[in-house]
């Protein structure tokens, strides 16, 4: 206090000398300022230049991918025509051929060559018969290999056109499985180098693809001798070679030495990645430009300081003035007597804001001491519960407020050196988001959502307890509302579809044997959609049912095994849509188990899961179902070998409508419901559920069920088996 008293006291006798001191101080802080700004600046316009790289190398990865698959359809399009006895219909092959690569500009050439390289009359655009390929690298390749699969190969110039292409090319086999010849379709290099102009990343930007081993297949805009060239070691191509799918950061291009933020994008299907690269040098020159823009309120800011140092040396000298009066005047009072009035004041202020503050909100506020004695009510804990202050005051919260069976199963858990109302607090605590009830003043339960939070002082020692609670009654009425409403639509859809797919039936079995195609087709269609939309209402009633704890269960002691057997049944059409086989590896270990189940809901629970399995496995695949006993629960594993689920979406696998982007990319359908549903059923039934998962290597779900043989089954009491609604 003394210092401060001395530099107020050299400030008064050198106001100029203090003013000085102040504007050098003031500058120096607003210099810091400003450089932070600016170099936070610069690294938000090279964090938003790396995420438009990103943009532009998904955007490049996808129109890259749409060519190669566009490619890879008519090969293998191609393959099955020309392999099929007889050599296929070669007139609408080619027809198709051409029509094909005049839409498609992508598509330079498809050429369908013999065993020595020479192209086919089918091959279009038509080629001279003295064209010759077998030389190339590619027609090299498939005679040599008996690989029958999509081969993508170096940038070759087009003999034909003298363009440079992309060949991708399949192997063809004659009737013995001997090499026949190739078919081979060029995709346009300046097709994709005018699509990479038009995106615009700015000067010195490029594009370029590769194939996984590293080699540049294309870039925009070109450079001579890039094509062909090996980027292995470049540091942006070793992230995607380390399981990166996706990355950007700052590097030096191996082309043409150029520093840019690179973006590499690995396309999803094909062994191929697609680079954007933004200049460094743009970066920095949009920088520059931002920072004279915001030079002149640089300038203004300065002049600003200047201007508040000014009026702030005005009222220091009016303060000087103003305690001096104050001081003459406390001489002539009772100084302790006006600190204490003011300070009085002050207290009495803060408590009727706060008071005020806590008056004011629409949720419930108590306090409480340690012992839960109550401190203090708002009033709207008075509306919601019927009790004024005056009425519960000192007394006990859990006493007063709290379910007697929540009071006993919170001083169950007790120990040594615990009180009880500590106990109740931990109770309530340990079921975050649950609903609790209260009890009002007429002895009516009111639902209510609950936050508990510590009172301390300054030394951290605990005082009490601030307990905010919400009334969950409307709440709840509208909830009811929602379900009731969803129950009503739901099933007052359900009878107009079950007549429109009982007329679809009639209407094709009515068409004979031999519709025609389109009808046939536009029936298929129109069926398929009304099943589907049956199993969404069937899907939103049971996940109704079961969240209002509605849904009867049937229980009859099953066989497991049995059960198994029928839902692989029910799941074989399914599954042989996506060329996946589903078979029951069981050895024998779990034919005995029986459970008191309802059989058909453990069917849905298995054909859900085993339907998933199919949906993410890769063709040709197999998922495998095993029971077992295990620690006196029946354990049914549903194993698959296919992609996986995402880490970051794991923790959402159960939840409603929740569905990754595989899902969305493989065009697999579904609600989002069925695992939701699972869990539930599984639930119901007095079992869990878990689930173990490697991107890329497959999913394990297991669920775990109580096990009960056949003497025991025999003695379930009836009351034990659900009731309600189904």
């Amino acid at each position: 206090m003394s210092r401060l008293t001395k530099l107020l006291g050299w400030a008064r006798r050198r106001p100029h000398h203090f003013m000085l001191l102040w504007m050098g101080g003031a500058w120096l802080v607003l210099l810091a300022c400003g450089g932070y700004l600016i170099l936070h600046e610069r690294q938000r316009l090279l964090e938003q230049a790396g995420a438009t790289a990103q943009n532009h190398a998904a955007a490049a990865a996808n129109r890259i991918e749409a060519a190669v698959a566009k490619a890879d359809v008519l090969l293998n399009f191609i393959t099955v025509e020309l392999e099929r006895p007889g050599g296929g219909k070669q007139a609408e092959l080619a027809q198709l051929i051409e029509s094909t690569v005049a839409n498609h500009p992508e598509l330079m050439a498809v050429m369908i060559t013999d065993v020595d390289g020479h192209p086919t009359p089918i091959s279009r655009p038509k080629m001279p018969a003295t064209l010759e390929v077998g030389d190339r690298d590619y027609f090299r390749y498939h005679r040599e290999h008996a690989d029958t699969g999509i081969r993508i190969g170096v940038p070759v110039i087009s003999r034909l056109t003298g363009k440079a292409v992309i060949p991708v090319t399949r192997r063809l086999n004659d009737a013995h499985g001997r090499f026949a010849g190739i078919a081979f379709v060029g995709l346009a290099n300046a097709h994709f180098e005018q699509e990479f102009q038009r995106l615009q990343l700015g000067p010195m930007a490029t594009f370029a693809v590769s194939d996984s081993a590293g080699t540049i297949l294309l870039r925009s805009p070109a450079v001579a001798g890039a094509i062909g060239i090996s980027i292995t070691g470049w540091d942006v191509f070793d992230r995607q070679v380390r399981g990166h799918d996706a990355g950007a950061g700052e590097s030096v291009c191996p082309i043409d030495g150029v520093t840019r933020i690179h973006a590499f994008r690995r396309l999803h299907r094909y062994p191929m990645i697609a680079y954007a690269g933004i200049s460094i040098e743009a970066v920095a020159s949009e920088w520059r430009a931002a920072l004279w823009q915001k030079l002149p309120l640089l300038l203004a800011v300065l002049a600003l300081l200047a201007g508040s140092g000014l009026l702030f040396y005005r009222q220091l000298l009016a303060g000087a003035k103003a305690r001096l009066r104050l001081k003459a005047s406390l001489r002539r009072a009772d100084l302790a007597n006006l600190r204490e009035q003011a300070l009085n004041e002050a207290l009495q202020k803060a408590s009727d804001f706060r008071e005020a503050v806590l008056h004011s909100t629409a949720c419930g506020i108590l306090v409480t001491d340690v012992t839960g004695a109550i401190l203090f009510m708002n009033r709207a804990s008075t509306k919601i519960l019927g009790f004024t202050p005056d009425e519960v005051l000192g007394k006990m919260s859990p006493l007063v407020f709290h379910r007697t069976e929540d009071v006993r199963a919170a001083l169950q858990r007790i120990r040594p050196g615990d009180t009880p109302y500590l106990l109740m607090i931990a109770h309530l605590n340990a079921h975050p988001g649950r609903e609790w009830q209260f009890i009002r003043k007429d002895g009516s339960p009111v639902p209510v959502s609950l936050t508990i939070t510590t009172l301390k002082d300054r030394g951290g020692r605990l005082e009490g307890f601030v307990t905010i609670f919400h009334d969950l009654t409307e709440l709840n009425r509208l909830e009811d509302l929602k379900s009731d409403f969803v129950s009503v639509v739901s099933h007052e859809l359900r009878t107009p579809l079950t007549a429109i797919r009982g007329a679809l039936s009639l209407h094709r079995a009515a068409a004979g044997d031999a519709p025609l195609p389109s009808q046939q087709r536009l029936l298929a269609i129109a069926h398929d959609n009304c099943d589907r939309l049956m199993r969404i209402i069937s899907d939103v009633l049971d996940i109704d049912k079961l969240s209002r704890k509605k849904l009867r269960l049937d229980r009859t002691i099953e066989s497991v095994e049995e059960l198994v057997g029928r839902a692989i049944a029910h799941t074989e059409a399914f599954a042989s849509q996506y060329g996946v086989s589903c078979r029951l590896n069981n050895n024998g270990n779990g034919s005995g188990l029986r459970l008191s189940l309802d059989a058909d809901r453990f069917v849905q629970v298995m054909v859900n899961l085993l339907s998933n399995a199919a949906k993410f496995s890769h063709p040709q695949g197999e998922v495998l179902v095993s029971v077992r006993e295990e620690s006196g629960s029946a354990v049914i594993r549903v194993v698959d070998y296919g992609i996986g689920i995402p880490e970051a979406f794991q923790p959402l696998i159960f939840e409603r409508f929740s569905q990754h982007a595989a899902a969305l990319t493989r065009k697999t359908g579904g609600t989002g419901l069925g695992l939701a549903i699972t869990k539930m059923l599984v639930e119901a039934h007095g079992g869990t559920v878990s689930f173990t998962s490697e991107q890329g290597m497959g999913s394990t779900f297991t669920v775990a069920l109580p096990l009960m043989r056949d003497a025991v089954a025999a003695s379930v009491p009836e009351d034990a088996r659900g009731g309600g609604e189904r």
